[in-house]
């Protein structure tokens, strides 16, 4: 035993003599394998390099929605979790190096290869490409370089993990490896040793203290210092945070700003100055204003104060419970975006090419919207467990598209409870009246619908059958109702106002609504109206009203062809005209004679009437006629000069449908098996009627269209001709 005891105090004497040879490590330089001393200063270098703005927000990914986004994050692979945490048994010695020098460093790599060797780099973060997992764009002033997962100084944190990290216009110390991933350089597992906080200089007494519904009800422009709890955050393209939806007991509104969103978590309690805005995808500006439109009522220019990094649930006081129907019907021009609201919605999840999009619609299962995503749909994969139910959501409106045709709300849910919802079916008689029975009705009617309304109703949705809607008129001169063949039938048949009754009945209970309609049957000759051949003949700017039959839709714009004897001619108009109208009515409209023509000297171009709107409506359930239509060849109509006008011209012709499909995108094509013919669309989802051909061949009604400046003429089909008569384009009619 007390051999042993004295054998170990030699040892430890002899320890204790190396240490004291070796010095004090804490006083001297670190030295790298070269033996060149380099400086390990805590002190970051003065700014360098320049600070890349994030600008204004742009919309990208699915809008009904089609095609697939370009993810933004280059070299690694895009939208993957960076690799293993690296080793925690990180060497002592780096080697300082500079971005130009990293970048020559990964030329030098095999593809794949990652360098055994670890280095120190002093940058400034200039983007946030996953805030998440720490991917960055760092800059020194020598070049940038992509950074592909980050790590606390020890490497035991993931940089979600970690509470105290850099973002934008930070100085950080990096210790990391380098790779070559695909040909682009990596700066790959890095460890944040240190950093310094971007300065951010502003004047707080500039920013009042101000309630979230104070700023909503501010000027454009107004700054003020605003807090509430984070319920819920948005992602840009390649699923990168891009702003939070910040409330508090009062309101809520979109906050845009990168930064932020890849600081804060959902539950956060934050502090920010900002500056209020309203947002509209400046490509869609002028639509908005056509339909008074503001745009994403929300803050920008923002800075963060503070954050709790507590998790705590949203405010819900204040929060009112509507219906999806209900805020579908409310006019753009009231600013309702990004306001919470709870309704009770059916979920359902519809897959596209490339994308996806979740509906929210109301409890007859077709009123509503879907979700805005600027990821095809992959930052609300989280709905998934949701689809095809009812269930208790809190949703705002986050913006509209804006076209030609029309405002469009899109939704942002913020959370969602399927809380086993059941419709009460005392409701029922209620439920009929408002969403089958009032809509089928207008305002107003220049001559006779003689339509067929609707009597009963049953919905395995809701569990309920056989409800039951009546109809009375109290002046039966102007309007009344007729029971034929067990259909009950409207007629309008002189000038004058009638009160509509509507009443829905189930279960012994019942429920009314009464509406006023006017009828206003006019002498048609008192209309200054030409037909298809004088529309056409018009001069370019004119003003004309025309009259003809409605015909099948057009493709990728909003409208229809109008017919007639003496031709056809291309109708542009909104969503909401076309909502009043149906194929086979006897219409008068009017609108500017058009031509769409991108360049005179390459193509000439498509005729139209836009901005069309309904002078009269005859309704009825005429046949369009096809005595202007000529029998062709598809090698014809592939031959024809795109510098001669054939925009007004239907052709029947028979060829093979070619339908093209994969998983970023469909097309749909004729061919003779020697030509072909690409039909105008976005996406072969707005022939789906037609790939029930795919594959066929068969007889069909097309007309050359070239709304988009081509030099050849895509193809618009109006109908197939089968055994059993037609089958009609009814694109944008579907939802009448």
């Amino acid at each position: 035993m007390k051999t042993r005891k004295t054998a170990l105090l030699v040892v430890l004497a002899m320890l204790i003599s190396m240490l004291s040879a070796c010095g004090n490590g804490n006083d001297n330089p670190t030295t790298d394998p070269s033996g060149t001393q380099t400086e390990t200063d805590s002190n970051v270098d003065s700014e360098t390099g320049s600070e890349t703005e994030t600008g204004t927000e742009t919309e990208t990914g699915s809008e009904t929605e089609t095609g697939s986004e370009t993810e933004t994050e280059t070299g690694s692979e895009p939208g993957s979790e960076p690799g293993s945490e690296p080793d925690s048994n990180e060497p002592a010695k780096v080697k300082v190096i500079t971005i130009k020098e990293a970048l020559e460093i990964c030329k030098k790599l095999a593809d794949g290869q990652v360098t055994e060797e670890r280095y120190e780099i002093r940058a400034k973060v200039t983007k946030m490409l996953k805030p998440q997992y720490g991917n960055m764009i760092i800059s020194d002033g020598t070049g940038e370089i992509s950074v592909y997962g980050t790590y606390s100084a020890d490497g035991s944190l993931s940089y979600e993990q970690m509470t105290d990290k850099a973002f934008v216009g930070d100085e950080v110390v990096l210790h990391c490896t380098l790779q070559n991933y695909g040909g682009n350089a990596e700066v790959k597992n890095a460890r944040l040793i240190e950093f310094k906080k971007a300065e951010v200089s502003y004047d707080e007494s500039k920013y009042p203290d101000m309630s979230i519904a104070d700023i909503r009800k501010a000027k454009e422009g107004t700054l003020a210092k605003v807090d509430g709890v984070v319920a819920a955050i948005t992602y840009a393209n390649g699923k990168v945070p891009s702003g939070v939806i910040l409330v508090d007991k009062t309101s809520s509104i979109y906050v845009y700003d990168t930064n932020i969103a890849g600081q804060v978590k959902v539950g956060n309690t934050i502090t920010i100055l900002g500056k209020k805005t309203y947002w509209v995808l400046e490509t869609e500006q002028n639509n908005a204003d056509k339909y008074g439109y503001k745009g994403c009522c929300q803050m920008d220019s923002a800075t963060l104060i503070s954050n709790d990094n507590k998790v705590s649930d949203f405010n819900k006081s204040w929060i009112k419970e509507t219906t999806i129907k209900e805020l579908m019907e409310n006019p753009v021009s009231n600013d309702i975006t990004t306001i919470i609201y709870k309704v009770n919605a059916l979920v359902t999840k519809a897959e596209g090419t490339g994308f996806t999009n979740y509906y929210f619609n109301d409890l007859d299962g077709t009123t509503g919207s879907y979700t805005y995503t600027q990821c095809n749909g992959s930052d609300f994969a989280w709905l998934d467990k949701y689809d095809g139910k009812i269930c208790t959501v809190y949703l705002m409106v986050i913006n509209a598209k804006s076209s030609p045709s029309g405002c469009v709300y899109r939704f942002l849910p913020v959370e969602v409870k399927d809380e086993g919802y059941k419709f009460d079916t005392n409701k029922t008689a209620e439920h009929i009246v408002k969403y089958y029975g009032v809509g089928q009705f207008l305002s107003n009617y220049t001559g006779n619908p003689m339509a067929e309304l609707i009597t009963n109703v049953s919905s395995d949705l809701l569990g309920f059958k056989d409800a039951k809607l009546s109809y009375t008129s109290d002046n039966t001169k102007a309007l009344k109702f007729t029971e034929k063949d067990g259909k009950v039938i409207m007629e309008c048949l002189a000038t004058g106002t009638a009160k509509v009754t509507i009443t829905g009945s189930y279960g012994g209970k019942t429920y009314s609504e009464t509406l006023t309609i006017s009828v206003e049957i006019e002498n048609q000759e008192t209309y200054d109206y030409v037909d298809i051949a004088g529309a056409i003949s018009a001069n370019v700017g004119d003003k004309v009203t025309v009259k003809g039959i409605v015909g099948p839709s057009l493709v990728n714009q909003v409208g229809f062809y109008l017919i007639d004897d003496t031709g056809v001619i291309a109708i542009r108009t909104s969503a909401e005209v076309m909502g009043l109208l149906e194929i086979g009515q006897e219409v008068i409209m009017t609108g500017d004679r058009d031509l769409f023509q991108k360049d005179a000297t390459k193509q000439y171009g498509q005729i139209c009437i836009n901005n069309a709107e309904i002078t009269a409506n005859n309704y009825g359930k005429h046949d369009y006629s096809t005595k202007s239509f000529k029998d062709f060849t598809l090698a014809e109509f592939y031959g024809l000069d795109v510098m001669t006008s054939y925009s007004t011209q239907v052709y029947v012709l028979k060829a093979t449908v070619k339908l093209e499909e994969s998983a970023y995108y469909t097309n749909i094509k004729l061919t003779d098996g020697t030509n072909t013919v690409t039909l105008y669309c976005s996406s072969a989802n707005q022939y789906n009627w037609l790939k029930a051909y795919a594959g066929q061949e068969v007889t069909v009604e097309i007309a050359p269209c070239n709304w988009n400046g081509k030099t050849f003429y895509a193809g618009c089909v109006l109908a197939v001709r089968t055994e059993n008569g037609k089958v009609l384009n009814e694109l944008n009619f579907q939802n009448n």
